[in-house]
Protein backbone atom coordinates (compact mmCIF):
# COMPACT_ATOMS: atom_id res chain seq x y z
CA UNK A 1 0.00 0.00 0.00
CA UNK A 2 1.29 3.39 -0.84
CA UNK A 3 -0.08 6.26 1.09
CA UNK A 4 0.57 10.07 0.30
CA UNK A 5 -0.25 12.33 3.48
CA UNK A 6 0.03 16.09 2.73
CA UNK A 7 2.24 18.39 5.18
CA UNK A 8 0.27 18.71 8.58
CA UNK A 9 1.13 21.90 9.80
CA UNK A 10 -0.22 21.02 13.18
CA UNK A 11 2.17 22.31 16.46
CA UNK A 12 1.19 18.96 17.81
CA UNK A 13 3.30 17.60 15.50
CA UNK A 14 1.31 14.13 15.46
CA UNK A 15 2.68 13.91 11.61
CA UNK A 16 5.82 11.90 12.68
CA UNK A 17 3.84 9.14 14.23
CA UNK A 18 1.81 8.11 10.90
CA UNK A 19 5.44 7.74 9.61
CA UNK A 20 6.50 5.69 12.69
CA UNK A 21 3.49 3.54 12.10
CA UNK A 22 3.60 3.33 8.46
CA UNK A 23 6.77 1.71 8.43
CA UNK A 24 5.52 -0.99 11.24
CA UNK A 25 2.81 -1.78 8.92
CA UNK A 26 5.32 -1.82 5.76
CA UNK A 27 3.40 1.06 3.84
CA UNK A 28 5.35 3.02 1.96
CA UNK A 29 4.82 6.43 2.95
CA UNK A 30 4.69 9.95 0.75
CA UNK A 31 4.36 13.63 1.33
CA UNK A 32 4.77 17.19 -0.26
CA UNK A 33 7.73 18.99 -0.60
CA UNK A 34 7.04 22.48 1.05
CA UNK A 35 4.00 23.82 2.48
CA UNK A 36 1.80 26.24 3.11
CA UNK A 37 3.09 29.54 2.94
CA UNK A 38 1.82 33.31 1.82
CA UNK A 39 4.18 36.63 1.38
CA UNK A 40 5.53 37.80 4.24
CA UNK A 41 6.33 41.19 2.62
CA UNK A 42 2.21 41.96 2.54
CA UNK A 43 2.05 41.21 6.39
CA UNK A 44 5.38 43.35 6.70
CA UNK A 45 3.68 46.16 4.59
CA UNK A 46 0.36 46.24 6.19
CA UNK A 47 -1.39 44.90 3.35
CA UNK A 48 -2.88 42.19 4.75
CA UNK A 49 -5.42 44.52 6.86
CA UNK A 50 -7.09 45.24 3.55
CA UNK A 51 -9.74 42.92 2.87
CA UNK A 52 -9.43 42.55 -1.22
CA UNK A 53 -5.79 42.14 -0.63
CA UNK A 54 -6.32 39.29 1.71
CA UNK A 55 -8.48 37.47 -0.06
CA UNK A 56 -6.96 37.90 -3.29
CA UNK A 57 -3.65 36.88 -1.41
CA UNK A 58 -5.22 33.84 0.18
CA UNK A 59 -6.84 32.73 -3.34
CA UNK A 60 -3.21 32.73 -5.22
CA UNK A 61 -1.52 30.59 -2.40
CA UNK A 62 -4.18 28.37 -1.90
CA UNK A 63 -4.19 27.77 -5.80
CA UNK A 64 -0.81 27.48 -5.91
CA UNK A 65 0.16 25.33 -2.61
CA UNK A 66 -3.34 22.64 -4.12
CA UNK A 67 -1.54 22.85 -7.84
CA UNK A 68 1.78 21.55 -6.18
CA UNK A 69 0.33 19.33 -3.97
CA UNK A 70 -1.82 17.64 -6.98
CA UNK A 71 1.24 17.49 -9.16
CA UNK A 72 3.40 15.49 -6.52
CA UNK A 73 0.39 13.14 -5.71
CA UNK A 74 0.03 12.05 -9.45
CA UNK A 75 3.39 11.16 -9.86
CA UNK A 76 3.59 9.30 -6.73
CA UNK A 77 -0.06 7.40 -7.83
CA UNK A 78 -1.24 6.31 -3.82
CA UNK A 79 -3.49 3.95 -2.78
CA UNK A 80 -4.25 6.46 -0.39
CA UNK A 81 -4.74 10.05 0.47
CA UNK A 82 -5.04 10.52 4.10
CA UNK A 83 -5.66 14.28 4.91
CA UNK A 84 -5.62 16.13 7.68
CA UNK A 85 -8.90 18.66 8.36
CA UNK A 86 -8.28 20.82 5.27
CA UNK A 87 -4.28 20.65 5.05
CA UNK A 88 -4.75 24.01 3.05
CA UNK A 89 -6.26 22.11 -0.12
CA UNK A 90 -9.01 23.78 -2.02
CA UNK A 91 -12.07 21.37 -2.66
CA UNK A 92 -10.93 22.02 -6.55
CA UNK A 93 -8.09 19.97 -5.73
CA UNK A 94 -9.32 17.28 -3.38
CA UNK A 95 -12.04 15.79 -6.57
CA UNK A 96 -9.15 16.10 -8.78
CA UNK A 97 -7.19 14.17 -6.78
CA UNK A 98 -9.75 11.61 -6.34
CA UNK A 99 -10.61 11.48 -9.85
CA UNK A 100 -7.31 11.85 -11.56
CA UNK A 101 -5.33 9.78 -9.18
CA UNK A 102 -8.10 7.44 -8.63
CA UNK A 103 -7.09 7.06 -4.79
CA UNK A 104 -9.05 5.96 -1.82
CA UNK A 105 -9.62 9.34 0.35
CA UNK A 106 -9.49 9.44 4.14
CA UNK A 107 -9.94 12.43 5.93
CA UNK A 108 -9.23 13.01 10.02
CA UNK A 109 -11.06 15.69 10.76
CA UNK A 110 -10.28 17.54 14.49
CA UNK A 111 -12.72 20.83 13.70
CA UNK A 112 -15.92 21.51 13.40
CA UNK A 113 -16.69 21.70 9.67
CA UNK A 114 -19.14 24.10 9.83
CA UNK A 115 -17.38 26.35 12.31
CA UNK A 116 -17.72 29.54 9.99
CA UNK A 117 -14.49 31.74 11.02
CA UNK A 118 -11.62 28.18 10.94
CA UNK A 119 -11.87 27.61 7.66
CA UNK A 120 -9.44 29.40 4.51
CA UNK A 121 -10.51 26.35 1.79
CA UNK A 122 -14.10 25.87 1.43
CA UNK A 123 -13.48 23.35 3.23
CA UNK A 124 -16.87 21.59 3.88
CA UNK A 125 -17.36 21.44 0.06
CA UNK A 126 -14.33 19.06 0.21
CA UNK A 127 -16.38 16.59 2.56
CA UNK A 128 -18.23 14.63 -0.84
CA UNK A 129 -15.67 13.64 -1.73
CA UNK A 130 -13.62 11.44 0.75
CA UNK A 131 -14.37 7.92 1.44
CA UNK A 132 -13.44 7.79 4.71
CA UNK A 133 -13.89 10.59 7.84
CA UNK A 134 -12.62 10.06 10.64
CA UNK A 135 -14.63 12.34 13.00
CA UNK A 136 -13.48 13.42 16.36
CA UNK A 137 -17.02 14.50 17.57
CA UNK A 138 -20.13 12.76 16.78
CA UNK A 139 -22.18 15.36 16.78
CA UNK A 140 -21.26 16.38 13.41
CA UNK A 141 -22.12 12.89 11.89
CA UNK A 142 -25.50 13.22 11.17
CA UNK A 143 -24.70 16.48 9.03
CA UNK A 144 -21.52 15.00 7.40
CA UNK A 145 -23.36 12.06 6.48
CA UNK A 146 -26.04 14.12 4.52
CA UNK A 147 -23.58 15.81 2.66
CA UNK A 148 -21.06 13.00 1.98
CA UNK A 149 -23.92 10.14 1.61
CA UNK A 150 -21.07 7.76 0.88
CA UNK A 151 -18.34 8.16 3.13
CA UNK A 152 -18.10 5.62 6.03
CA UNK A 153 -17.92 7.79 9.33
CA UNK A 154 -15.50 6.59 12.30
CA UNK A 155 -14.89 7.90 15.55
CA UNK A 156 -11.30 9.05 16.27
CA UNK A 157 -10.19 10.67 19.58
CA UNK A 158 -6.48 11.61 19.14
CA UNK A 159 -3.74 11.29 21.32
CA UNK A 160 -1.05 12.78 23.07
CA UNK A 161 3.09 13.08 22.35
CA UNK A 162 5.18 10.64 25.46
CA UNK A 163 8.31 12.34 24.30
CA UNK A 164 7.05 16.14 25.10
CA UNK A 165 4.48 15.15 27.56
CA UNK A 166 5.78 12.53 30.79
CA UNK A 167 6.42 12.98 34.57
CA UNK A 168 8.59 16.15 35.31
CA UNK A 169 11.17 14.91 38.35
CA UNK A 170 10.44 17.61 41.12
CA UNK A 171 13.40 17.52 42.78
CA UNK A 172 14.77 19.53 39.35
CA UNK A 173 11.75 22.24 39.94
CA UNK A 174 13.51 25.22 40.91
CA UNK A 175 12.31 27.79 43.16
CA UNK A 176 11.47 30.34 40.62
CA UNK A 177 9.94 27.31 38.56
CA UNK A 178 7.40 26.79 41.79
CA UNK A 179 6.93 30.05 42.55
CA UNK A 180 6.01 30.93 38.76
CA UNK A 181 3.94 28.36 37.83
CA UNK A 182 2.47 26.39 41.17
CA UNK A 183 -0.79 27.19 42.24
CA UNK A 184 -4.07 25.56 43.85
CA UNK A 185 -5.98 25.87 40.14
CA UNK A 186 -4.14 26.66 36.43
CA UNK A 187 -5.65 26.82 32.98
CA UNK A 188 -4.24 27.15 30.04
CA UNK A 189 -5.17 27.96 26.68
CA UNK A 190 -6.63 30.16 23.57
CA UNK A 191 -8.84 32.99 24.46
CA UNK A 192 -10.07 32.60 20.84
CA UNK A 193 -9.49 36.86 20.02
CA UNK A 194 -12.43 38.37 19.65
CA UNK A 195 -14.43 34.68 19.13
CA UNK A 196 -17.45 33.62 21.04
CA UNK A 197 -15.81 30.63 21.92
CA UNK A 198 -13.51 32.39 24.07
CA UNK A 199 -16.23 34.00 26.03
CA UNK A 200 -17.50 30.61 27.10
CA UNK A 201 -13.61 29.81 28.82
CA UNK A 202 -13.33 33.37 30.18
CA UNK A 203 -17.19 33.93 31.59
CA UNK A 204 -16.44 29.83 33.03
CA UNK A 205 -13.57 30.95 34.95
CA UNK A 206 -14.70 33.96 36.20
CA UNK A 207 -16.49 32.29 38.62
CA UNK A 208 -13.58 30.68 40.40
CA UNK A 209 -11.59 33.89 41.23
CA UNK A 210 -11.51 33.36 44.69
CA UNK A 211 -9.10 30.05 44.00
CA UNK A 212 -5.53 30.55 43.87
CA UNK A 213 -6.25 30.55 40.34
CA UNK A 214 -3.75 31.44 37.57
CA UNK A 215 -4.15 31.40 33.97
CA UNK A 216 -1.71 31.29 30.74
CA UNK A 217 -2.48 31.81 26.91
CA UNK A 218 -2.62 33.56 23.73
CA UNK A 219 -5.27 35.43 21.22
CA UNK A 220 -5.85 38.46 23.13
CA UNK A 221 -7.05 37.43 26.78
CA UNK A 222 -7.00 41.16 27.24
CA UNK A 223 -9.84 41.39 25.25
CA UNK A 224 -11.65 39.65 27.89
CA UNK A 225 -10.44 41.63 30.47
CA UNK A 226 -13.44 43.88 29.32
CA UNK A 227 -15.82 41.86 30.15
CA UNK A 228 -14.67 39.98 33.21
CA UNK A 229 -12.52 42.39 34.85
CA UNK A 230 -11.85 39.52 38.00
CA UNK A 231 -9.61 37.73 35.52
CA UNK A 232 -7.14 40.23 34.89
CA UNK A 233 -5.10 39.46 38.43
CA UNK A 234 -5.38 35.71 37.54
CA UNK A 235 -3.53 36.17 33.80
CA UNK A 236 -0.01 35.19 33.88
CA UNK A 237 0.87 35.60 30.71
CA UNK A 238 1.14 33.92 26.94
CA UNK A 239 1.63 30.42 26.22
CA UNK A 240 3.98 27.98 27.87
CA UNK A 241 6.83 26.55 26.41
CA UNK A 242 6.03 22.48 26.80
CA UNK A 243 8.97 22.10 29.20
CA UNK A 244 6.95 25.04 31.29
CA UNK A 245 3.33 23.20 30.68
CA UNK A 246 4.86 19.48 31.96
CA UNK A 247 5.82 21.43 35.26
CA UNK A 248 2.66 23.05 35.57
CA UNK A 249 0.52 19.71 34.58
CA UNK A 250 2.73 17.65 37.93
CA UNK A 251 2.43 20.47 40.04
CA UNK A 252 -0.73 22.80 40.13
CA UNK A 253 -2.78 20.70 42.44
CA UNK A 254 -5.64 21.14 40.09
CA UNK A 255 -6.02 21.77 36.35
CA UNK A 256 -8.88 23.01 34.64
CA UNK A 257 -9.44 21.07 31.26
CA UNK A 258 -11.76 22.86 29.43
CA UNK A 259 -12.58 22.42 25.29
CA UNK A 260 -13.86 24.78 23.12
CA UNK A 261 -17.58 24.70 23.13
CA UNK A 262 -17.34 23.79 19.23
CA UNK A 263 -16.74 20.23 20.78
CA UNK A 264 -20.20 18.52 21.94
CA UNK A 265 -19.53 15.23 22.91
CA UNK A 266 -15.84 14.31 22.00
CA UNK A 267 -12.79 16.08 24.25
CA UNK A 268 -9.63 17.12 22.71
CA UNK A 269 -6.16 15.84 22.95
CA UNK A 270 -5.32 17.66 26.21
CA UNK A 271 -6.78 15.33 28.54
CA UNK A 272 -4.18 12.92 27.39
CA UNK A 273 -1.39 15.44 27.59
CA UNK A 274 -2.39 16.30 31.22
CA UNK A 275 -2.33 12.89 32.13
CA UNK A 276 0.68 11.81 30.41
CA UNK A 277 2.84 14.26 33.18
CA UNK A 278 0.72 12.50 35.89
CA UNK A 279 -1.43 15.84 36.76
CA UNK A 280 -4.39 15.76 38.24
CA UNK A 281 -7.56 17.44 36.09
CA UNK A 282 -11.17 18.12 36.49
CA UNK A 283 -12.31 18.36 32.84
CA UNK A 284 -15.38 20.16 31.89
CA UNK A 285 -17.58 16.95 31.03
CA UNK A 286 -18.69 15.91 27.76
CA UNK A 287 -20.94 12.16 27.35
CA UNK A 288 -18.00 10.36 25.34
CA UNK A 289 -15.21 11.04 28.27
CA UNK A 290 -17.28 9.32 30.62
CA UNK A 291 -17.79 6.55 28.43
CA UNK A 292 -14.00 6.14 27.55
CA UNK A 293 -13.33 6.82 31.43
CA UNK A 294 -14.41 5.72 34.71
CA UNK A 295 -15.15 7.82 37.72
CA UNK A 296 -11.79 6.44 39.68
CA UNK A 297 -9.61 7.77 36.65
CA UNK A 298 -11.06 11.06 35.40
CA UNK A 299 -13.21 13.61 37.72
CA UNK A 300 -15.91 15.84 35.73
CA UNK A 301 -18.07 18.44 36.11
CA UNK A 302 -21.52 19.33 34.72
CA UNK A 303 -22.49 22.43 36.49
CA UNK A 304 -20.49 25.65 38.32
CA UNK A 305 -21.67 24.67 41.79
CA UNK A 306 -20.46 21.08 40.88
CA UNK A 307 -17.17 22.51 39.96
CA UNK A 308 -16.72 24.65 42.84
CA UNK A 309 -18.17 21.46 44.99
CA UNK A 310 -14.91 19.14 43.57
CA UNK A 311 -12.18 21.43 43.89
CA UNK A 312 -13.03 22.17 47.43
CA UNK A 313 -13.16 18.62 47.83
CA UNK A 314 -9.61 17.43 45.84
CA UNK A 315 -7.68 20.66 47.55
CA UNK A 316 -8.22 19.47 50.49
CA UNK A 317 -7.59 15.41 49.58
CA UNK A 318 -4.16 15.16 48.47
CA UNK A 319 -3.91 11.39 48.31
CA UNK A 320 -7.00 11.26 46.48
CA UNK A 321 -5.50 13.25 43.55
CA UNK A 322 -2.12 11.22 43.32
CA UNK A 323 -3.77 8.18 43.03
CA UNK A 324 -6.40 9.18 40.64
CA UNK A 325 -3.59 10.95 38.54
CA UNK A 326 -1.40 8.10 38.59
CA UNK A 327 -4.20 5.60 37.45
CA UNK A 328 -4.87 7.77 34.70
CA UNK A 329 -1.61 8.22 33.83
CA UNK A 330 -0.82 4.13 33.04
CA UNK A 331 -4.11 4.50 31.44
CA UNK A 332 -2.77 6.63 28.32
CA UNK A 333 0.20 5.96 28.52
CA UNK A 334 -0.60 2.23 27.33
CA UNK A 335 -3.25 2.84 25.36
CA UNK A 336 -3.74 6.68 24.00
CA UNK A 337 -0.39 8.18 22.33
CA UNK A 338 -0.38 9.45 19.12
CA UNK A 339 1.57 6.43 18.06
CA UNK A 340 -1.84 4.18 19.05
CA UNK A 341 -4.18 6.55 17.55
CA UNK A 342 -2.04 6.19 14.30
CA UNK A 343 -1.84 2.74 14.17
CA UNK A 344 -6.23 2.66 15.18
CA UNK A 345 -6.46 4.57 11.81
CA UNK A 346 -3.94 2.46 9.85
CA UNK A 347 -5.66 -0.38 11.06
CA UNK A 348 -9.03 1.03 9.99
CA UNK A 349 -8.20 1.76 6.85
CA UNK A 350 -6.70 -1.56 6.05
CA UNK A 351 -9.44 -3.53 7.16
CA UNK A 352 -12.58 -1.31 7.06
CA UNK A 353 -13.41 -2.56 11.23
CA UNK A 354 -13.69 0.68 13.69
CA UNK A 355 -15.75 2.32 15.93
CA UNK A 356 -17.91 3.45 12.69
CA UNK A 357 -21.21 5.73 13.20
CA UNK A 358 -21.13 6.75 17.01
CA UNK A 359 -23.79 8.97 16.86
CA UNK A 360 -26.13 6.18 15.93
CA UNK A 361 -24.52 3.70 18.46
CA UNK A 362 -24.98 6.59 21.16
CA UNK A 363 -28.69 5.92 20.43
CA UNK A 364 -28.92 2.70 22.19
CA UNK A 365 -30.56 1.58 25.08
CA UNK A 366 -27.75 -0.55 25.97
CA UNK A 367 -24.41 2.08 26.95
CA UNK A 368 -22.74 -0.04 29.83
CA UNK A 369 -21.92 -2.43 26.88
CA UNK A 370 -21.15 0.64 24.18
CA UNK A 371 -18.68 1.69 27.28
CA UNK A 372 -17.01 -1.31 27.58
CA UNK A 373 -16.64 -1.43 23.99
CA UNK A 374 -15.89 2.00 23.79
CA UNK A 375 -12.52 1.46 26.71
CA UNK A 376 -11.17 -1.36 25.23
CA UNK A 377 -10.96 -0.70 21.21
Amino acid sequence: MKVFMPHISWEGGFGRYFTEAFKLNDIKYFTNKGSFHRNPLIRLLGLRDIGKVRKAEMKYYVKKYGESVFKQCKSVKPDVVLINNESSISPEYVKRIKDECKSLMVLTLGDDPWDSVRWKCNFPHSLKHFDIIFSADPAWNNNIRKVAPQARIFWHFGGYDPDRFFPTDKSMITEEESSKLGCDLAFTGSSYAEKAEGAYRADLLSYLTMYDLKIWGGDNWEYRFQFNPVLRRCFQGPRLSFEQLRILYGTTKIFLNLPAPQVTFGFQPRVFEIAGCRGFQIADNRLLLRHLFSEDELIVFDTIGELKDKVDYYLRHKAERRQIAERLHDRVKSQYTWNHWAKRIITTIKTGSGIEDLDLLLMREDQDELREYLRNA
